[in-house]
């Protein structure tokens, strides 16, 4: 009964996101199609996106976020081995976990910060 209810519940979750969506685009269109034909100038829906010279993925960004995690990993593992020294087949989950996530936050915030100095 309980694999039942949480069906529901993600079933549910999911349908009034996708109505949501739904609704606002064919209400979007239907707004733009009345400004089309009274004549009003509805190229303020279309705005001017900038040039761009082509698609660079983010290489820095996903590079500096991969170390971190690794580095949280490593750190995570070394931490618990030194912790539990007489155990080494026993790894605390949540430091090795909470770790991999703290260094790749730190690895994003890097990203974010060499990127911009980058732009800039």
């Amino acid at each position: 009964m309980n694999d039942f209810a949480l069906a529901l519940i993600w079933l549910g979750l999911f349908s009034a996101v996708f109505f949501s969506w739904y609704f606002y685009l064919q209400a979007r269109t239907k707004e733009r199609t009345m400004l089309i034909e009274k004549g009003a100038d509805a190229s303020n829906f279309y705005a001017k996106k900038p040039e761009r010279k082509g698609f660079c993925f983010p290489w820095l960004k996903m590079g500096l976020l991969l170390v971190g995690i690794a580095f949280g990993l490593m750190f995570g593992f070394v931490m618990t081995h030194a912790i539990f020294p007489n155990s080494l087949n026993r790894i605390d989950e949540p430091f090795v976990f909470g770790s991999t996530v703290m260094f790749g936050g730190l690895g994003m915030i890097m990203a974010h910060f060499t990127t911009k100095k980058k732009d800039q």
